[in-house]
């Protein structure tokens, strides 16, 4: 072996004085991982012993100008992890934005919005529900205002822009662009290297519109793949368009041009009526404190100074289930990739919603591609048995995704509502394995087997199906979809030939789902709370209660959490270091799951 040179002078240690180092560091080591721990206990205490609220927040000023920024990162379901109680700023979960602009819509203090967006991480959904606050907080009469220094990175400011047209008045900085450069999906397809290095993917699917697989089995878009997201990127883009062109009172041609063109300059972003001024931020705050007379303060703020209403009054709770739908407990760690849902965590929610006696319906917030199958028929049982025993109703509300397992999981629900850019419907299955005996010859490993039991090594990644393998499984895969469909026709009133035409893995926006009997209207959460109180009977001007799920963590259990989660951070590490996207790395993830969406990124 060559020597290898460092700047580092070379040491010498005997073998006990090696032995004694070694305890010696070690000691060490654990003491100051005791001393950081009490540490963190002792700070978490003295923060309690002041009082409930660890946050210092503003006071609401008569005469409030409300400022909101999308750029930040408003999770579907709360943060709730150790590092949340020493936050200055405690993130807000999307239920959170939207009820603080829909309060501030009611509140005479609160006399204009002014709202700031570059680069966000909304889903189009909650775009969605957030044009519609906005739109209901306009109609209070009051005026809300939007600024920009620049829609998107050079492109890819789509969305951003399509929640900007809500407002009144858009305001872009000065030598800004407007990247409105329109929808396209990405599909990673990685056959090709699969085949290089000798594994080979062994699915099946049903039917030929679940393509949660293709990326693997394939190295292009399959006729009836292409299909599904040359309709599904034109919904979104048709959408999109017509909603711009309304709120901007221009044609929807001339909006077309524009995406066509871009990015577009800021001044001719203005000439084409897509903005209302040119200016720095600080010019747009004059201004707006000048119209109203008011005084600026931050939705988080605001937020904080919410009061929860009165324990006596009724309640409808609200459940998010958020992310893949797994077996087991759900993750909901900083430091690991994708959020997902396990149904132990779940149905211990659902258990903790049916001992509550002020619950009188229950909101289901789903935010979810899929996943186990099996997993998502526990979490649909549960909700069934929660509701005959509690008798209470359930209303779906669905966010970005409710797709899959997603929308098995929904079939629970008594009245479904979802936003017109809800991915919804992939009412199908798929299963498999990855086979690695050409990657083990390759690397010269043999690999023998001795079964007990004619189908003992079936999942074996150490050899393909064998004809009577194939069959057992693909029997398997039959009966799930079976189940899938035959719960969908009854639940939605859904006759035979109808449910074969709209499932077989078929992908659906909210708007095409409505049309097909899979939900029953268009809406996000306040159309779903507004269900919820008139089928709880809830009188429609009496007070009431939202009751969050899940409930806030205690500190053992967060710190139980964050040390759970330490051998993850080191991995997503080094995956993030080698150049990988842990986003993509999540997307491709989906596919070791039977009842999922196709791993897809869509760009706007």
């Amino acid at each position: 072996m060559d020597k290898i040179e460092t700047p580092f002078p070379v040491t010498s240690i005997s073998r006990k004085k090696r032995l004694a180092a070694r305890l010696l560091m070690k000691s060490v080591v654990y003491s100051f991982a005791l001393f950081g721990l009490l540490f963190i206990v002792l700070l978490v205490f003295i923060l309690n012993m002041l009082g409930q609220e660890t946050v210092m927040t503003a006071d609401v000023p008569d005469k409030a100008i409300l400022v909101v920024d999308f750029n930040e990162n408003y999770p579907e379901r709360r943060s709730d992890d150790l590092f949340s109680e020493f936050s200055d700023v405690p993130t807000l979960s999307f239920y959170d934005l939207t009820k603080a602009i829909n309060l501030a819509a009611l509140d005479p203090k609160v006399k204009a919005l002014v709202g700031n967006i570059n680069i966000s991480g909304l889903g189009l959904a909650q775009i969605e529900d957030l044009r519609s606050s906005i739109g209901i907080f306009r109609r209070m009469g009051k005026k809300a205002y939007l600024y920009s220094t620049g829609f998107g990175s050079f492109g890819q400011g789509t969305r951003e822009y399509y929640l900007a047209a809500a407002f009144d008045e858009i305001w872009m900085q000065p030598n800004t662009e407007a990247g409105i450069t329109g929808v396209s999906i990405e599909v990673p397809f990685v056959r090709g290297l699969l085949d290089k290095i000798g594994i080979v993917p062994e699915f099946y699917a049903r039917h030929e519109y679940k393509n949660a697989a293709a990326s693997l089995l394939s190295r292009d878009f399959s006729p009836q793949y292409r299909e599904e997201m040359k309709k599904l990127g034109g919904g979104i883009f048709d959408r999109i368009v017509a909603g711009i062109a309304k709120d901007r009172n221009i044609g929807e041609d001339e909006v077309r041009r524009a995406v066509n063109e871009a990015p577009v300059a800021a001044e001719k972003a203005l000439e084409k009526k897509l903005i209302d001024k040119i200016a720095y931020k600080p010019d747009l705050i004059a201004q707006v404190m000048d119209e109203t007379g008011g005084e600026m303060i931050n939705l988080v703020d605001y937020a904080l100074n919410i009061k929860e209403g009165n324990k006596k009054h009724p309640s409808i709770a609200l459940l998010v289930i958020d992310g893949m739908i797994v077996e087991g407990e759900s993750n909901t760690s900083p430091f690991e990739g994708e959020t997902t849902a396990g149904s132990e965590t779940i149905i211990a929610q659902l258990d903790e919603i049916a001992r509550d006696e002020s619950v009188k319906a229950l909101v289901l917030r789903i935010n979810s591609p899929g996943g186990s199958y099996t997993a998502s028929n526990e979490i649909w049982y549960a909700v069934n048995r929660m509701k005959e025993q509690k008798k209470i109703p359930v209303v779906v509300s669905m966010g970005d995704y409710a797709a899959s397992g997603g929308y098995f999981v929904s079939l629970a629900g008594d009245y479904i509502v979802a936003e017109p850019l809800t991915i919804t419907g992939s009412i199908g299955v798929l299963g498999g394995k990855i086979v690695l005996s050409e990657l083990w010859k390759k690397l010269d490993v043999n690999w023998r087997e001795i079964k007990f039991g004619n189908n003992a090594g079936i999942l074996s990644s150490n050899h393909a199906f064998s004809p009577e393998e194939r069959k057992i499984f693909n029997r398997s895969l039959d009966n799930i979809y079976k189940d899938f469909t035959e719960k969908t026709a009854s639940i939605r009133g859904i006759d035979a030939s109808e449910m074969n035409r709209i499932a077989r893995g078929r992908v659906w926006l909210g708007e095409s789902a409505l049309q097909n009997g899979l939900i029953d209207a268009l809406g996000g959460i306040n159309e779903a709370v507004s269900k919820a109180k008139e089928l709880g009977g809830i009188k429609p001007k009496s007070r009431f209660n939202i009751v969050y799920y899940p409930k806030r963590k205690t500190f053992q259990e967060k710190l139980a959490q964050m040390f759970g989660s330490g051998p993850k951070i080191s991995v997503n590490k080094v995956v993030n270091d080698f150049g990988f996207e842990t986003d993509d790395i999540n997307m491709l993830r989906r596919m070791e799951y039977e009842a999922v969406l196709p791993p897809f990124r869509i760009v706007y």
